[in-house]
């Protein structure tokens, strides 16, 4: 079991040297949810390798708990590799919406990394940025780069609630600069062949 800290940041835009370690192609859904636990699947297509695995996380810690001013999450995760039709027999008693979303991984400075994930589907021109922590004291002191924007609520944005949100819920969280902001993050990703 590990413990999962991490923060939720907008993209302001790319940096010049943008460096991208990886490319994921993630479909996943939620299958089980209470107060202290919810269960993720995942299926992930790495676009490099075109290797594709399934997993099932559990996380967990009482309830998921939020630090501070909800911007660190902090919970323990478990993770299971599962098979293609496990997964696919899963799939059939979710609980929420599909979520489809490219993953692009992006190292920063002192061995932290970036988790660029751009939305499909109905979060189509959705961006979030997601930085992971060895510690919460790490996480409290971390400085962002400039090209990462505004630090995003997990309690309103999370995977789960996004996933059991409409178009029109998630598009009311969020402004319309910021996502014709995204439009062109992705235009300039596509037209540079990185997704």
């Amino acid at each position: 079991m590990k413990q999962e800290i991490e923060r939720k940041y907008a993209v302001n835009y790319l940096p010049e040297d943008l460096k991208i370690t990886n490319v994921l192609n993630i479909e996943q859904a939620f299958i089980y949810k209470d107060a202290k636990t919810v269960i993720r699947i995942r299926k992930i297509q790495n676009k490099k390798s075109n290797h594709i695995e399934y997993m099932y996380t559990v996380k967990t810690k009482g309830d998921i708990t939020y630090h501070k001013d909800s911007t660190v999450a902090n919970a323990y995760e478990i993770e299971s590799s599962i098979q293609e039709e496990v997964f696919n027999q899963l799939m059939k008693n979710r609980i929420s919406n599909i979520i489809r979303k490219t993953r692009i991984m992006i190292p920063i400075e002192n061995n932290l990394k970036v988790e660029m994930d751009i939305y499909k589907d109905y979060l189509q021109d959705f961006i979030t940025a997601e930085v992971e922590f060895p510690s919460e004291d790490v996480a409290d002191t971390f400085q962002k780069p400039e090209w990462l924007g505004e630090e995003m609520q997990y309690k309103e944005l999370s995977n789960w609630k996004l996933s059991n949100m409409t178009k029109e819920e998630w598009m009311k969280k969020v402004t319309k600069e910021s996502l014709e902001n995204n439009r062109k993050i992705i235009l300039e990703l596509k037209k540079n062949d990185k997704i």
